[in-house]
Formats: C-alpha cells, sequence, structure tokens
C-alpha cells in the first residue's frame, strides 16, 4: 500500500466515524457536523428584524410553499416592512391562523399582523391594537360543491344546512344574524373548511370572496365553486345577498401603541397605490387564483 492511498483510508475511516458521532449526538457542536465550508450565518438576518404574522395557507393571499411565501397579503408585507427600513433578509414571517393572530401580537411574536382582520381587535387587558386602513375588502362568500351549485337559490337554501367558518371570524356571527336556521360549524384553518366540504361534513365554506377563490384554485378536479362566480343567475341572488351581510376587510394590525406607527403604515399603503404596487399585486393575484378586488369596494386602493 502506498503513503498517499494509506492517507486517504485514514481519511475515510475519519469520516465514517465522525459521521457515526453525529448520527447518535455525540458530538456537542452543530458546526462539526455541517457541511465543511458553510458559513455560520448563512440565511440568518443581518441587523434588527420586523416579525410579521400572515397566514401561510391562503393561495393567492398568503402562502407558505416550501418556506417561499407568497400571495396579496405578502406582498403588502414586504412593501411595508421595506418602507418602514427593513431589508428582504429582515422580514421574518411567523404564520398564524386568525384564532390566534391577536395573541401573536399581544405576547410580542410578532410586531404586525397583515392579513384579514380578525374579529378580535383588543388586546386582552383592553387596549385597542393600532389598525390602518383596509388594503382590500372582499365581500363575504359561500363555496359549495359544484355539482350541487344550483341547489343555492337563496336564503331557504341555507336553512338547517352546515356551513364552516373559521374561529376568530365574525363570519358565523354575521350569516346566523341573517339566517337564523344555519348552522354553523368552525374549523381552525380555511384547508379544514374545504377538507369538510369535500368529504360531506359541510354544506358551505363562508369566508371572503378572496380565500374562497384561492381555496377552490387548489382543488385540481374543480370539485368546488365560488357561488355565483360567472354562473346561473339563481345562484348569484343567493351570493348577493351573502355578499351584503358582510364585508371583510384586509389591513394591517399593530401592538397598541401611540399611533404613530399606524399613520406610517397608512401614508405607505397610499404609496403603495400611488407607485402602481398595489395594483400589479392585484394582478397577480388575479394570474394566480382568478380573483380581482371589486372596484366599488376598493375605490379608494385603486384610485391612482
Amino acid at each position: 500500500m502506498t503513503l498517499s492511498s494509506g492517507k486517504r483510508n485514514v481519511r475515510r475511516h475519519l469520516k465514517s466515524i465522525l459521521a457515526m458521532m453525529c448520527g447518535i449526538g455525540l458530538l456537542g457542536s452543530v458546526s462539526a457536523c455541517g457541511p465543511v465550508g458553510t458559513p455560520p450565518s448563512a440565511n440568518v438576518p443581518e441587523g434588527p428584524t420586523i416579525t410579521i404574522a400572515v397566514s401561510n395557507d391562503e393561495p393567492g393571499l398568503g402562502l407558505d410553499h416550501e418556506g417561499e411565501y407568497s400571495g396579496f397579503d405578502i406582498e403588502v408585507a414586504h412593501y411595508v416592512a421595506q418602507k418602514l427600513g427593513y431589508a428582504h433578509k429582515q422580514i421574518v414571517f411567523k404564520p398564524a391562523n386568525v384564532a390566534s393572530a391577536v395573541d401573536a401580537l399581544e405576547q410580542s411574536k410578532a410586531d404586525m399582523l397583515v392579513s384579514a382582520l380578525p374579529a378580535v381587535t383588543t388586546s386582552g387587558t383592553g387596549r385597542q391594537f393600532g389598525t390602518s386602513k383596509p388594503y382590500l375588502i372582499d365581500p363575504l362568500g359561500l363555496l359549495v360543491p359544484t355539482r350541487l351549485e344550483h341547489d343555492f337559490t337563496d336564503i331557504s337554501s341555507l336553512q338547517n344546512q352546515n356551513v364552516c367558518t373559521v374561529k376568530g371570524t365574525a363570519d358565523g356571527g354575521k350569516i346566523i344574524s341573517a339566517i337564523p336556521t344555519v348552522k354553523i360549524q368552525q374549523r381552525d384553518t380555511y384547508p379544514q373548511c374545504l377538507t369538510a366540504l369535500l368529504v360531506g361534513e359541510a354544506n358551505a365554506v363562508a369566508a371572503d370572496a378572496g380565500i374562497l377563490h384561492g381555496l377552490a384554485s387548489s382543488v385540481v378536479e374543480h370539485d368546488v365553486t365560488v357561488l355565483g362566480d360567472g354562473y346561473s343567475s339563481s345562484s348569484s341572488q343567493l351570493a348577493k345577498t351573502i355578499a351584503q351581510v358582510s364585508k371583510v376587510r384586509h389591513a394591517v394590525m399593530i401592538r397598541p401603541s401611540n399611533g404613530e406607527l399606524t399613520r406610517k403604515v397608512n401614508t405607505i399603503l397610499t404609496d403603495m397605490v400611488k407607485d402602481g404596487t398595489w395594483q400589479k399585486a392585484a394582478n397577480t393575484m388575479h394570474k394566480d387564483i382568478g380573483y380581482s378586488p371589486e372596484a366599488d369596494l376598493n375605490a379608494a386602493m385603486m384610485r391612482r
């Protein structure tokens, strides 16, 4: 055996021993088990960070795909954070559903929420969270099985029907106020409501129209339909009635403060409209999920 081949054998044995020790946790240093040459600060934000609570399961609005966030709400969050002076790497997204968003702010796990506003906008101590002007307003809508869409004609169609809504929203209460005989089922997330619809545990899902279009786009077989979305007049009549029940506002919610940051965010949202970024994000949402903000509800944000 030559000297060089002997050295190679020794190196191979050392690597094998090192791999075994890493696998059973005998090495205290994580860096010792990492790839050689990887900087310890790779992918770590430099300088101060801003943590933003967002949805991570709403296609077209807030979606996390293998660590990459995308959607209309995400574009707004990026724009606001960068205008506040944070670089892209300094923005940390924290997934939060509607029910947990307030806790994330109150417990200082997030600096702000960029999403559909939850039903509760005050802290546990009664302090009001700062809330920006809405950057998106959607009507309430219904997602139903495509094969049954023509069965939903008017309010009577929902009597004694199971409608799934998400905890933390006011959607269920608003529908009951209009249709007292409806049965509201609550789930933690919108995908859970979608599953309940697909397996027959719910007859419809209620949410804002943007969220519903995102859910519908995620079902490849097109087994679900947003009621009244270009279909028969009988179906759209119920859709119009539900749309009048509630308007869902997407805004930036901030931990209780003196209001200075809220005023800054409002100015930033105005700039987002003026420079065309808002419309660009809206165009992308339409391309991704086939939904565009309703002009009459979003006139303030569409005005150039």
